[in-house]
């Protein structure tokens, strides 16, 4: 068994036993809301992870509280693990979606990705992206 695997699955363990939450049984409802709840805790969990560093630009400081910092990144490794427990999938996945994207992300940068083009206007996401339904249409101006 790999590390990542490893995690999830204690992450799981942990889940069940401390909190009482089995993300396989959580009705759409729950689901949604669960989400909600590990999306803003991670979030809150990368804030705490920012204020152990010198970031502002207006501030000399360029600090790095490193053990305070790394801590704050495992609580947010925690709440990463729970987004994806509830989306049901597996180390393997995982691992071949991020480097599908890498790859991806690699390709775009070297063709001039700017962030804008080949993206749909209503839904903002990337034509090359396999889950965009809606394709390209090209306007014509009419005078």
């Amino acid at each position: 068994m790999n590390a990542l695997q490893m995690i999830l699955d204690r992450q799981r363990e942990l889940q069940k036993k401390h909190y009482g939450v089995d993300v396989t049984t959580l009705s759409e409802e729950e689901r949604a809301q669960y989400i909600r709840d590990m999306s803003l805790a991670l979030t809150d969990e990368l804030h705490e992870a920012l204020n152990e560093v010198g970031w502002k630009p207006w501030a000399t400081s360029r600090h790095l509280n490193r053990q305070a910092y790394l801590g704050e990144l495992i609580d947010v490794l925690h709440f990463w693990c729970n987004l994806v427990l509830i989306a049901n999938t597996s180390e393997q996945e995982l691992l071949d979606m991020y480097f599908a994207k890498a790859d991806k992300n690699a390709k775009r940068q070297m063709e001039g990705y700017d962030g804008v083009r080949d993206k749909c206007t209503t839904c903002g996401r990337a034509f090359d992206d396999a889950a965009v339904l809606c394709t390209p249409v090209a306007c014509e101006h009419i005078e």
